[in-house]
């Protein structure tokens, strides 16, 4: 089983969650960042954000989360 390793998330990238949905990076830091769910506003901070080799992307834990739709215009 393959364990996704840590990585600094690329401000304005939108990546696809490992288990489904679509996040772009608002900020990024060296392990975590601000993204935002580009279907419903959902941001958040992760904390821990690992990628996979096929480049889809998860994080050990979120904090902050609220719905920003105003982002999403």
């Amino acid at each position: 089983m393959e364990y996704p390793k840590l990585f600094k998330p690329v401000i304005g990238k939108t990546y696809i969650n490992h288990g489904g949905g679509e996040f772009r990076c608002l900020w990024s830091s060296e392990t975590g960042g601000t993204f935002i769910n580009t279907k419903s506003g959902w941001k958040f901070t992760a904390h821990g954000c690992r990628q996979y080799e096929d480049g889809t992307i998860e994080w050990d834990y979120s904090t902050d989360g609220y719905f920003d739709e105003e982002a999403l215009i």
